[in-house]
């Protein structure tokens, strides 16, 4: 098998890779919008629980630490750490407030972000692609920052799923383009 050969079955195989986790994210992502309740409830349990777990291995490593005062100030981060994830577990309502409010700041920065890098890739294949998915984050953010508290309920479900299907989308196309470009199409 020739070098060229090569790189072509390693391209079909990574681009086919990249398309599967687009459609697996478009998948997951069309649950979280039909059903965007449960998945926002189903999130802020996730977290709850992620920060939980974290805070026992914070715990552990605190005592990795030189010093009586690094000890103390690691044990204080995993307290703080087990307090947010127990509020989010007790408190599922209040927390999915805070979430939102917390992913409405990430959709507006990510997609500022996005923006900023499809503007310095201008030129470049599927930079617009990137722009686009730039582009609708932030209005995305906006949308819910203009009906925060009361969507909250439901935000978090829909504003994920509507990332992950966009987000999806733009793997899948920008897949292609890669493919595309190193086989010569």
């Amino acid at each position: 098998m020739t070098y060229e050969e090569e790189v072509q079955r390693e391209v079909k195989r990574s681009t086919g890779i990249f398309t599967g986790v687009g459609i697996l994210m478009i998948l997951l992502g069309a649950f979280a919008v039909l059903i965007p309740n449960v998945a926002s409830w189903g999130m802020t349990v996730l977290i709850g629980w992620i920060l939980v777990i974290g805070a026992a291995f914070l715990f552990a490593w605190s005592f990795t630490a030189p010093g009586a005062l690094n000890v103390i100030a690691r044990i204080a981060w995993s307290i703080l750490t087990l307090a947010a994830g127990l509020f989010l577990l007790i408190n599922p309502d209040k927390g999915a407030k805070a979430l939102t409010l917390i992913l409405i700041i990430y959709f507006l920065l990510a997609g500022a972000i996005r923006l900023g890098a499809a503007f310095a890739q201008r030129g470049i294949p599927g930079a617009g692609w990137l722009g686009l998915n730039g582009a609708l984050s932030v209005i995305i953010g906006l949308i819910f920052l203009v009906d925060y508290p009361e969507s909250a309920d439901w935000a978090i479900g829909l504003l994920v799923g509507i990332d992950l299907i966009f987000s999806g989308w733009t793997l899948i196309l920008l897949s292609q383009e890669a493919k595309d470009q190193a086989l010569g199409n």
